[in-house]
């Protein structure tokens, strides 16, 4: 299958877990990322892919759990941090953490082969973290009790000339995220 490669970038092992909390920030919680694809207009499609030679999508309906570990810490001008870990993706992913418990966390995924060519991809993970009740910060400045994560998480594919898949197109998936 020649849509494989993409489809690596959203692999990973729950088992992974207790990832490393960067320096200077403190573990929120670890969480499970259960994923929903999502199929709109733009959404990327092997036009010969499919086991049939015919269309694949690339987005999955319900691709495996991803362990993911929240961190928190101060920016540099007082303001609230997150920093996101997620199991086989690599480093911390960094955002600022708005009033209403929001996140977005972009990160350039990079290069990798997918639709037959050479791709670039930015993942864009937007949400919001989920506590029993209105999110409110504590007195002290300090997060309540986080209880989830929900969001979507979008992978935009750009290439060139020559590629089975019509680009730019969407990888997409709504997640819901519950404490370990």
């Amino acid at each position: 299958m020649r849509a494989f490669p993409l489809l690596l970038l959203l692999a990973g092992c729950l088992e992974q877990s207790a990832l490393q909390c960067p320096p200077n920030t403190s573990i929120v919680g670890q969480y499970a990322l259960g994923f929903t694809g999502t199929h709109d207009a733009g959404e990327c499609i092997h036009l010969d892919g499919g086991p049939d030679g015919g269309p694949l999508r690339l987005t999955l309906d319900a691709p495996p759990d991803k362990s993911a570990t929240v961190c928190v810490g101060t920016w540099p001008d007082g303001g609230t941090q997150l920093n996101l870990l997620v199991a086989g993706k690599g480093g911390a992913r960094t955002s600022d953490l708005l009033p209403d418990g929001g996140f977005f966390f972009p990160n350039d995924a990079g290069q990798t082969t997918a639709c037959g060519c050479e791709v670039g991809v930015v993942e864009t993970f937007d949400g919001y973290l989920h506590t029993g009740g209105p999110f409110v910060l504590r007195p002290d400045g300090g997060l309540p009790p986080i209880t989830g994560i929900t969001g979507t998480l979008v992978d935009y594919v750009t290439g060139g000339t020559g590629c089975a898949c019509t680009l730019p197109c969407t990888v997409a998936y709504s997640v819901n995220g519950t404490l370990f």
